[in-house]
């Protein structure tokens, strides 16, 4: 399932996502053959690429009967940071600004101040800079305790120098258990949500996390936002008003995605960061890829399933 999907998470930004992690997989095609795709090595120019081709697809090209991984092994020196950052903007536009004070963090994730109180009342517990901070949290590693010491003391210059209020040093399993509640949060508060999960460069997150706020003043749409701010990934909840019907509130929000898509597009971002597409997003799939791109997908699909039989219906459907 992992692979199927190339699941991805806060540690993209230093490990990148499964399907950096595979050096090959067996497959069971939709003809019914069993082929093995890729190999352990290093390096390999022989051929397409089919194994990548197979990760991600979604179940749509094949099923995964086995896989061969890569194995690293654990850093013995890790660091969590907190640091608060009063604006919004000064905190996302952080993220490029580490990277280029030459440290290459294992996660830098964000989450604004509604969400962190949302979190806060789930957990029915106080969290540090509540009142008005927005959260920027940093995990890094080290060869040793010196070299997690400088990469720490670098951090807590560059957040400072960007606008940070405060840079701490956090308990790793209160930060994480925060971070990680935010789903929950959300449906404590909100049994109908639409979860966006867009992606666009990173020197563009604080221009796209603009653009949300924006468009949700302007189609009065209730927001939680957390991201992967190290990869560009933000997750967008969007929590249907008490007061509005269902039909009302499903209208505002595909009048939302209509031009947030629009914007992300245009910022070399895409739909989906690490949720696919299923059926869920599959029109909106067709509508905003590339024509060009959506075809040679549905080639691929008709070459390798010619009798659809693997998840019909999913990411595309095919032309009669």
């Amino acid at each position: 399932g992992n692979i199927a999907t190339n699941a991805g998470g806060n540690r993209a930004v230093k490990y990148g996502t499964t399907r950096h992690q595979v050096y090959s997989v067996e497959v069971v095609n939709p003809t019914g053959r069993i082929v093995n795709l890729g190999a352990r090595l290093q390096k390999q120019s022989t051929g397409y690429c089919l194994d990548q081709l197979i990760i991600g697809s979604e179940g749509t090209l094949g099923i995964i009967t086995k896989a061969t991984l890569k194995l690293l092994p654990k850093p013995k020196y890790a660091l969590d940071l907190l640091a608060i950052f009063d604006d919004r903007q000064k905190a996302m536009g952080v993220v490029t600004k580490i990277i280029k004070a030459g440290i290459t963090p294992t996660c830098v994730e964000f989450m604004d101040n509604i969400t962190i109180k949302s979190v806060e009342k789930y957990l029915n517990e106080s969290l540090q800079g509540s009142d008005h901070g927005n959260y920027v949290i940093v995990e890094v590693e080290g060869t040793s305790e010196d070299d997690l010491d400088d990469k720490a003391v670098t951090l807590d210059e560059v957040c400072t120098a960007n606008g940070a209020s405060s840079v701490l040093v956090a308990d790793h399993n209160k930060i994480w258990q925060a971070r990680k509640a935010f789903a929950e949060a959300v449906r404590a508060e909100s049994l109908i949500v639409c979860k966006e999960d867009v992606v666009v460069p990173v020197d563009q997150e604080a221009a796209l996390l603009d653009e949300i706020l924006h468009l949700a003043k302007k189609y009065n749409l209730v927001t939680r936002i957390a991201s992967h701010a190290g990869d560009g990934n933000i997750h967008l909840n969007i929590l249907k008003n008490e007061d509005a019907t269902y039909e009302d509130w499903d209208a505002r929000v595909k009048a939302n995605q209509q031009e947030l898509y629009k914007f992300i597009y245009a910022h070399g971002g895409r739909l989906s960061g690490e949720h696919g597409i299923g059926y869920k997003r599959k029109q909106l799939m067709e509508e905003f890829t590339d024509p060009g791109e959506l075809e040679m997908m549905k080639a691929v699909k008709k070459a390798l399933d010619p009798n659809d039989i693997l998840n019909p219906g999913k990411i595309f459907d095919l032309d009669d």
